[in-house]
């Protein structure tokens, strides 16, 4: 069955990690005949080239009407330490769960 699948991932500190990582799991999903949004693949090249701010703050809004939109979230976690301290995940996390979608974690140490 497919689906609509948001592909949550640690940013700050990581950016280009992330932004590779998340592009990779993005493909697999999307090659499976998933629809995803992954915001890091739109945001991080939109902040370089936009001159905007990286930050959760800037973003809020935007992912959670993905989040909104979405069957599942999928958390990428490439190193437990930068997914707990994430505050953009935390909440990406916490208002899925809120709205009752649910939160699969993808484990790429």
């Amino acid at each position: 069955m497919r689906k609509k699948i948001y592909l949550a991932i640690a940013y700050t500190g990581y950016e280009d990690l992330s932004f590779d990582l998340a592009n990779k799991e993005a493909a697999k999903l999307i090659n499976e005949g998933h629809f995803v949004f992954s915001p890091i693949s739109m945001s991080h090249p939109i902040s370089k080239l936009g001159g905007l701010d990286g930050s959760w703050d800037t973003w809020k809004e935007l992912d959670m009407e993905f989040i909104r939109w979405c069957d599942e979230v999928h958390v990428i976690n490439f190193n437990d330490l930068a997914t707990k301290n994430s505050v953009g995940v935390n909440d990406e996390i916490k208002y899925a769960k809120e709205i009752g979608k649910e939160v699969i974690y993808i484990q790429k140490f």
